[in-house]
C-alpha cells in the first residue's frame, strides 16, 4: 500500500503527486525517482539522491579535479568541496548517525507519541515520514494547533528558563543546528495560586496568552521536541543549583526520568567526585531519613548534576514500536551525552575547560568532609532500605565497617531503651509494694475499718492524685469511730 500523499495515475504502474495526467517523465515510484530533488533511498533522516540525465550531461561537461594543477588555489578548494559533498553522501551519513548515537547513553524510558494504523507497519524504517503523513512538517507532536513549540518556549521564558539556539552558516535564522536550554527556576504548585487551574499570562507576537500550572508542566517536554531538517539537533541542557531553594516537584522528577542523565556518561574525573560526594553531601543525609523517596534508584545523581549544574547534551530519535496490547505507535527515544568541551583543553591556560568545575566540587566535598560525624544513624527514623541505600554508594570495604557500625548503634539504641524500661517498671513495683504496706497496716489497727481501708487502697492505686482525698476520708472513719466508743 501506498503513503496517503501518493496518488496512481493513468496508466498502468504509474504514480504521480496530486492530479493530472502521468507522463514519463513524471511516472516513477515515490522511492525510484530521477528527479534531483527526489531521494532514491530514504532511512530514517537519511536520503541518498540521484541525479537524472540532464544533470549528469552537466556534470561531464563540467571541469574535473585533475584537469586543474595542484599549485592552482582553486585545486585546494575544489578539493575541499568535494570532500564536503562526499561527506553528505547516504553511506557517510547512515555511518555518522551511527557512530553518533553510540557514543550517547540510551534512556531507559520512551514518550509515546501517538498511535498508529496497521497500513505503518512496513513503513517501519522510515519513522519521519509517518512524521509527515500525520502532522504538518516541522511539528513534532500532537495536540492543539495553537499550542506550538514556540507557545511553549515562550511560556517557560516567562516563568525563569532560558534559552538560546544556533543556526548553521548555510541555513536560514529559524532552522537550528543546537538549542541552549538553561533552568534556573521551577514553580512549585503551592506557589502557583488557589488552583492549578488558575490562569497567567504571558505576550506571544504582541498577543496575550493565558496558560496554567498543567500547561507550565507539559511545556518543559513539549519544548524540546525540536528538529531539523537533516533531523541532527541536539539541546544543551543546564539546571542551576537554585532550585534547591525550594522542595524540586515530582512532575520534575518524573521529567529528568525521561530527559535528564545518569552519572555514566560522566568522565573518569568527574566520576571519581562523584563517588566521594555521594558519601559526604549533607542534603542526601537528610534525603535518607523521609518516610518515602521518589525516583530511589537515582535520586543521589540527580542530585549531584543539580547541586553543580552538570550540563549534558540531549537529542531524540524516533522510532515505530508496539505496545503491550500490540498496536503499532511511534515512540520518542530520547539519548543523552556529556559535553566533551568540559574535557578539551583550552589553548591559553593550558587546562581543560571544566578544571575550574573539578575544583568546585572538589572543595565542596573537602568540606562536606569537615562537617562533624554524628554517626551512620542520625535518628530513629531511619530505615534500614534507606540505611542499606546510603551504604551501597561505599566501596566495598567500607561497606563492611559501616554495617558493623550500624549495628553497633542499633546495639547502643537497644540496650539505652531496655534500661529506661527496667527504670520506670521498677518504680511502677515500688509504689504497689508501699500501696499494699499501708493497706495492710490499717487492716491490723481496726478490724472494723477493713473493708473501708481496702476500698481506699483500691482507689488510691488507681489514682495517685487521690492519696490525700483518701487519707482524709479514713482520718474521719477513725476519729468517728472513738467517738463511738
Amino acid at each position: 500500500m501506498d503513503p496517503p500523499w501518493i496518488t496512481k495515475a493513468r496508466g498502468k504502474g504509474s504514480y504521480t503527486r496530486g492530479r493530472g495526467r502521468s507522463s514519463p517523465s513524471s511516472s516513477r515510484s515515490s522511492y525510484g525517482s530521477s528527479s534531483s530533488s527526489t531521494p532514491i533511498i530514504q532511512k530514517g533522516g537519511m536520503s541518498l539522491y540521484n541525479l537524472n540525465s540532464r544533470a549528469q550531461e552537466r556534470a561531464s561537461s563540467s571541469i574535473h579535479l585533475e584537469d586543474i594543477p595542484e599549485s592552482d588555489p582553486l585545486y585546494a578548494k575544489l578539493r575541499e568541496f568535494i570532500t564536503q559533498k562526499q561527506g553528505d553522501s547516504f553511506a557517510s551519513i547512515a555511518k555518522e548517525e551511527v557512530d553518533d548515537i553510540k557514543t550517547y547513553e540510551k534512556v531507559e524510558k520512551r514518550e509515546m507519541i501517538f498511535l498508529l494504523e496497521n497500513s505503518d507497519i512496513q513503513r517501519r524504517e522510515e519513522p519521519w515520514k509517518i512524521f509527515q503523513r500525520y502532522l504538518v512538517n516541522g511539528l513534532y507532536f500532537p495536540g492543539e494547533s495553537y499550542k506550538t513549540r514556540k507557545y511553549y518556549e515562550t511560556l517557560l521564558i516567562s516563568t525563569g528558563v532560558e534559552f538560546q539556539h544556533f543556526s548553521g552558516y548555510n541555513t536560514s535564522e529559524n532552522v537550528y543546528n543546537f538549542s541552549k536550554m538553561i533552568i534556573k527556576h521551577i514553580i512549585h504548585i503551592e506557589d502557583w495560586g488557589i488552583s492549578s487551574m488558575t490562569e497567567r499570562q504571558f505576550s506571544l507576537n504582541k498577543v496575550m496568552v493565558s496558560f496554567t500550572y498543567w500547561d507550565y508542566i507539559q511545556a518543559f517536554n513539549k519544548v524540546l521536541c525540536y528538529n531539523n531538517e537533516r533531523h541532527k539537533h541536539t539541546w544543551f541542557i543546564k539546571v542551576c543549583a537554585k532550585i534547591f531553594a525550594n522542595p524540586i516537584p515530582n512532575w520534575f522528577l518524573n521529567w529528568w526520568s525521561y530527559h535528564g542523565p545518569t552519572i555514566k556518561i560522566l568522565p573518569e574525573p568527574f566520576h571519581k567526585l562523584y563517588k566521594e560526594w555521594v558519601k559526604v553531601s549533607p542534603d542526601l543525609n537528610k534525603l535518607y531519613h523521609q518516610e518515602h523517596i521518589c525516583y530511589f534508584q537515582q535520586i543521589e545523581q540527580i542530585y549531584f548534576f543539580i547541586e553543580f549544574s552538570v550540563p549534558w547534551i540531549h537529542k531524540w530519535v524516533p522510532e515505530v514500536d508496539f505496545t503491550e496490547e500490540q498496536i503499532p505507535c511511534l515512540y520518542r527515544t530520547y539519548y543523552n551525552n556529556f559535553w566533551d568541551k568540559l574535557m578539551k583543553k583550552d589553548p591559553q591556560t593550558k587546562s581543560i575547560y571544566g578544571q575550574e568545575l573539578l575544583d568546585l566540587i572538589t572543595k565542596t566535598v573537602h568540606d562536606y568532609k569537615t562537617i562533624p560525624n554524628k554517626g551512620i544513624m542520625t535518628d530513629d527514623s531511619t530505615s534500614v532500605k534507606h540505611m542499606a541505600r546510603k551504604i551501597s554508594n561505599h566501596d566495598e570495604g567500607e561497606q563492611n565497617e559501616m554495617i558493623m557500625r550500624y549495628l553497633e548503634e542499633v546495639k547502643k539504641k537497644i540496650l539505652l531503651n531496655i534500661s529506661h524500661y527496667a527504670k520506670s517498671d521498677s518504680s511502677m513495683r515500688s509504689e504497689t509494694s508501699e500501696d499494699m504496706h499501708e493497706a495492710q497496716q490499717y487492716e491490723e489497727e481496726s478490724p472494723w475499718m477493713i473493708k473501708k481501708v481496702k476500698i481506699f487502697g483500691k482507689i488510691k492505686r488507681q489514682s495517685v492524685k487521690l492519696r490525700p482525698w483518701a487519707r482524709h476520708q479514713q482520718h474521719l472513719f477513725t476519729n468517728k469511730n472513738t467517738s463511738l466508743l
